[in-house]
């Protein structure tokens, strides 16, 4: 059976948590043997991702990407940070922007694999579903 993404990353979290650096490398490169012969190499990217998103829970960061139609005013972004940390239990939210226009408005959330999608497309989608169902 095959491991996933997440099982993978904790794993080797786990293992390298209170190793010394020369631990930790010698530990990375018996993983990446592992994961070789596994012929599961090419989720290495995916593991990074999450070991990266371990790191930040574990050191109170949070790191979430705002995309918006517009670019949104900094009291609105603060807000939204605000809310992220207090649902996530506090931390330091890092928050970047880019924007998208074909949101037509609104804006999309994403942070530690979730995303709150509030954008117009979106609210447009299941009014249109809802329509449909009844």
């Amino acid at each position: 059976m095959k491991a996933s993404v997440r099982q993978y990353a904790r794993s080797l979290f786990e293992l390298v948590a209170d190793k010394s650096e020369a631990e930790a490398k010698a530990l990375i490169a018996k993983f990446i043997i592992f994961l070789h012969r596994r012929q599961d190499l090419n989720k290495a990217e995916a593991i990074i991702e999450e070991l990266d998103r371990l790191y930040e829970i574990q050191n109170g960061e949070i790191k979430a990407e705002l995309i918006s139609a517009r670019p949104l005013a900094k009291e609105a972004k603060d807000k939204i940070a605000e809310y992220l940390a207090k649902r996530l239990g506090g931390g330091e939210v890092k928050l970047s922007d880019r924007l998208s226009p074909e949101l037509l408005g609104g804006f999309v959330l994403r942070y530690n694999g979730m995303v709150i999608d509030g954008s117009l497309q979106n609210n447009l989608r299941k009014f249109k579903k809802q329509l449909l169902t009844n």
